[in-house]
Order: C-alpha cells, then sequence, then structure tokens
C-alpha cells in the first residue's frame, strides 16, 4: 500500500473479543455450512492519525444468537456478563456499522493475526462482504522494526515501551487503544511497505517465505477441514477482500498449489498442506507468482539432497502401519527412555526420563489426543539426544507428533547467551498454537516444580546449579512464560504454574508511576 501524499492519513486499532466452542457438537453452523469455533461478542477500535494520536472510538457488543450462552473462561477473562451481550447488536447489524466507520481509512491494525482470522470467519458464517481497507499485524511489524523486545504479550511491551495506561485488559476498546500506544514509536509507513515483502527462511534459503500463513481448526476430516478454509480463510493477504479460485490446481491430496486473484491486488499462488494423523487441519500458504514460486510448483530438479528428504518422508509417509493412541503413547515412552538414558535431571541423581513422564501426566489433565501426550514425552529428544532428527520422530509416530515436538524445541544460534536463547524461547511461544503452548506449560510446569522443591530445601543457592547464577534473569524468565503461556489460562495446570513462579521469584513489583494513575 502507498500513502498518498498532501492526503490526511487514518489508522484503525482494532481488537475484538469471543466466545470459544470447544466441543465440535457445539459448535455453530451456518445453512451454507460455514462452521464458526469463535464468535464474536465484542468490537473496540480505535481511529488515530498518522502518528498513532487517537482521534476517534467505537466499541460494541454483539449479542449470541441461538440461545447460546457464554464460555465460563470466556467470562472469567474478559469479565463480559450475559446482559452485557444481551444489550448489543446482532452481528449482521454490528458489523455493517462498523464498516461504514471504517470508510475512508488507510490500513487497519491489531495485535497478533487472530483478531483477522476471527473476523472474517464471522464474515463468512453470516454471508456479509468484508470492508475494502488492509489489514495488518502490529504485532510483526513491532518485532521486525525492534528485535531486541522481550515477550510480545501485550502487557510486557505495554510495560517494555513504558506505557502505562490504567485500563482494565481483555476489554475490545482498552486493548486497542494499548495496542496503539504500544506501536506509536514505530514506523508504520515502513512496517506497511515492507510487510509482504518476499523473504528467504533461515533454514532453506532456496525456499521463499510465503506473504502470509494460515491454519484452519483440527477437524475429523479432510473435507470439513477444506470447507474452513475456503469459507474463512480464502481472503487477500494485502486487504480484507475474497479470493476466487482462477486455475487448475497442481500437486496430490495432501499438498497441492492453486492459483486465485484477488480483484484489487492480482493474483497469489496458494500451496495448500493437510497436516495431522487422527484429526486434519489444513495450512494455507499465499504466495505471490514470482519465478522462485513457478519453479517450485513446475518441479524443477531439486539437489540429491532434497532428493533423500522426498524420499525418506514418502516412505514415511507410506507406511502401511496404523498405531493407536495407547501403542503409540508406548512406543513413545520405549524412544524416551532409551534415548534419554544415562542423563540426569541438572544437579541431581534423578534419571531425566522422570521429567517427560511428568510432563505427558500434565498434558494429560489438558487433552486426551495421544498425539499431543507423545509429543510431551518426546520433547526434548531433539534437543537433548545426540543424533535423533525430526525424521526419526517422523517416520515413528508421524507428521503432527514431530511437529510438536520440532516447535518445543529452539535451535540456539551459534554464540547465542544464555538471555538470547531464552528469548528465542519466548518468541517461538507467541506465535504457537494451543496444542504447542500445551506441551511447551507441561515442561515447564514441571521444571517449576522440580525448582520449587529444591528451592525450599536450599534457598538461592539452588541457581548455583545453573549456567547462569542470577536468580533475577530466571525470574524475568519465568515470568514471560506466564504472559506467553496465558492462552492456556483456563487449565490448572496454568494456574499451578503461575502460583509456584510467584512462590520461587516472588510476583512482579507494579511501577511507582503505574500505581499512581491507578490511585
Amino acid at each position: 500500500m502507498c500513502i498518498e501524499r498532501g492526503k490526511n492519513v487514518y489508522y484503525v486499532v482494532i481488537d475484538l473479543e469471543w466466545n470459544q466452542y470447544h466441543n465440535p457438537m457445539w459448535t455453530p453452523t451456518s445453512r451454507s455450512g460455514v462452521k464458526m469455533h469463535e464468535e464474536i461478542i465484542q468490537i473496540g477500535a480505535v481511529k488515530t492519525d498518522k502518528d498513532m494520536n487517537p482521534v476517534d472510538t467505537f466499541k460494541m457488543y454483539v449479542r449470541l444468537a441461538g440461545g447460546r450462552r457464554l464460555d465460563r473462561y470466556v467470562k472469567k477473562l474478559t469479565h463480559i456478563t450475559d446482559s452485557d451481550i444481551a444489550s448489543g447488536e446482532d452481528f449482521p447489524v454490528a458489523a455493517p456499522e462498523f464498516a461504514k466507520w471504517l470508510e475512508g481509512v488507510d490500513a487497519v491494525f491489531s495485535w497478533g493475526a487472530d483478531d483477522r482470522r476471527v473476523f472474517l470467519n464471522n464474515l463468512a458464517f453470516h454471508s456479509l462482504e468484508a470492508p475494502a481497507c488492509p489489514w495488518y499485524d502490529g504485532q510483526k511489524i513491532y518485532a521486525a522494526q525492534k528485535p531486541e523486545h522481550g515477550s510480545l504479550g501485550l502487557k510486557n511491551i505495554a510495560q517494555e515501551e513504558g506505557v502505562y495506561v490504567n485500563l482494565t485488559l481483555h476489554d475490545a476498546l482498552n486493548d486497542a487503544i494499548l495496542t496503539a500506544f504500544c506501536m506509536k514509536d514505530l514506523d508504520i509507513e515502513k512496517g506497511i511497505k515492507e510487510y509482504n515483502a518476499p523473504k528467504k527462511t533461515q533454514e532453506n534459503a532456496g525456499e521463499p517465505m510465503p506473504v502470509s500463513t494460515s491454519k484452519t481448526h483440527r477437524h475429523q476430516s479432510q473435507q470439513a477441514a477444506w470447507e474452513e478454509a475456503n469459507n474463512g480463510l480464502l481472503h487477500c493477504p494485502e486487504c480484507m477482500q475474497s479470493l476466487e479460485w482462477s486455475g487448475d490446481e497442481k500437486g496430490t491430496i495432501e499438498k497441492w498449489y492453486k492459483p486465485a486473484t484477488c480483484k484489487t491486488h492480482g493474483e497469489f499462488i496458494i500451496k495448500g498442506e493437510f497436516l495431522g494423523q487422527k484429526y486434519s487441519q489444513l495450512k494455507l500458504s499465499f504466495y505471490k507468482p514470482t519465478e522462485d514460486i513457478m519453479q517450485m510448483i513446475e518441479g524443477k530438479p531439486d539437489s540429491p539432497a532434497k532428493k533423500r528428504r522426498r524420499r525418506r518422508k514418502k516412505k514415511a509417509a507410506n507406511k502401511p502401519e496404523s498405531i493407536s493412541g495407547e501403542e503409540m503413547l508406548a512406543r513413545a515412552i520405549a524412544f524416551a527412555a532409551e534415548k534419554h538414558k544415562e542423563q540426569t535431571r541438572k544437579g541431581t541423581s534423578v534419571p531425566y526420563i522422570v521429567h517427560p513422564m511428568e510432563a505427558a501426566a500434565i498434558v494429560a489433565t489438558m487433552s486426551d489426543d495421544a498425539c499431543v501426550i507423545a509429543a510431551a514425552v518426546l520433547h526434548d529428544v531433539l534437543e537433548d539426544c545426540q543424533g535423533v532428527t525430526q525424521d526419526d520422530i517422523e517416520n515413528a509416530f508421524g507428521a503432527h507428533v514431530a511437529d510438536l515436538v520440532a516447535a518445543e524445541t529452539c535451535p540456539a544460534p551459534e554464540n547465542a547467551t544464555w538471555k538470547e536463547r531464552k528469548q528465542a524461547t519466548l518468541d517461538k511461544l507467541v506465535i504457537a498454537d494451543e496444542e504447542q503452548l500445551m506441551v511447551a506449560l507441561s515442561d515447564k510446569l514441571s521444571n517449576i516444580r522440580a525448582m520449587k522443591r529444591d528451592y525450599d530445601k536450599i534457598g538461592n543457592k539452588l541457581f548455583e546449579r545453573f549456567s547462569v547464577t542470577d536468580k533475577k534473569m530466571h525470574a524475568w524468565y519465568y515470568r514471560s512464560l506466564k504472559d506467553v503461556l496465558e492462552p492456556v489460562s483456563r487449565f490448572d495446570a496454568y494456574s499451578e504454574f503461575t502460583k509456584l513462579v510467584d512462590s520461587v521469584f516472588g510476583k512482579k513489583r507494579t511501577p511507582k508511576n503505574e500505581e499512581k494513575q491507578s490511585n
């Protein structure tokens, strides 16, 4: 997007609150077959000038239709009540009113990508058109322009920026205002210009980085995942308009490429990949039709190393064996026990396998999916066990388990400091999905349990067993984990984790100037 010189520039920062439907039986489904896993209950937005100075605000509650009730966790998090919702408008009324308020703005921003996805899904559910304005992830722009950032949670960024606003979080308008203040020092025009610039991945410089990616929820069938993607995710990454399929599909059922066109921004190539074994999830990656992408689609000759990787993956995908959840867990335990043998917990004589087994037990309180529990058992084998590769895990347990274990593994850059390694872990968790966060929470809760037991016995001498002996550094890391793991705070494991962190490191003090504003 190019900003016209001499024209008044207006941005909008938006935040949404939504109801959640975890049980597929309760998920609302429209007559056209669109499933709405998250239903918007509050819209909050602040309109600003080009320097992020507020000039107008928008706030509206949205009624739940069909006799649906607020989720208990949503009530606790947002403090929104049934009477608040009853006072709102129906979404088919609220959305056009909000779209009218957006007329003339140059760009919309939200903190993270979820708000855009949920907004588009709700529009598709009600067969409504999306507003014709570009929508950007402000968190992504912030991370690009301030690489020395800490946790990308909104609350943490506000503290780092010295933004002390006496506002209650998880209110849509309050969060939108706080986001605008956090973005105030960014070069917004530069962020927009560079937002969709093609990049190369660090892992493989020969493959282009997509303009954007999105994933469906996990479904019982590939057809259901395809329907969600087609009805809720097929929108231009540079604006919110629907894309229209414009050519033939190439590839396989599991991985394919297909062109789609936006009336304003032209053609994109969409790569679709079905993920998972027990459940199906569709990942869409959006590319501009560059020469690199067209070569990738046409199947130009690969290097011998790529051919070997493809053969290994094909061999794993064609395995005739289908194992049950019980068998998968038994194999995962045996695999982890073998790889971790002769390893002990840091500073103790406790066999290391005790830790991943405890992590698996913790995950089992949050999910009964054998893949997620197996990933908790295996979560350290890539990082701590020499010779184990992601291909080994995929061949033995499937792509979904391998992806979850890889997400929990954070290879440290060469010569990275302790804080840089921990920051890399935090950054990875900020963009993790719920299953990845479950595995991470199980790992961190097991760790803080062990720290609490030893801390009660030996006090601050506990930290002498670590490479970094400064207790304050460990306090920073674990308090940051509380922020990035908050999306799974509805689970009892998260409550236990936060209490143990506060017990070992103490509660974080409120800055004096924040205390003054709250009085």
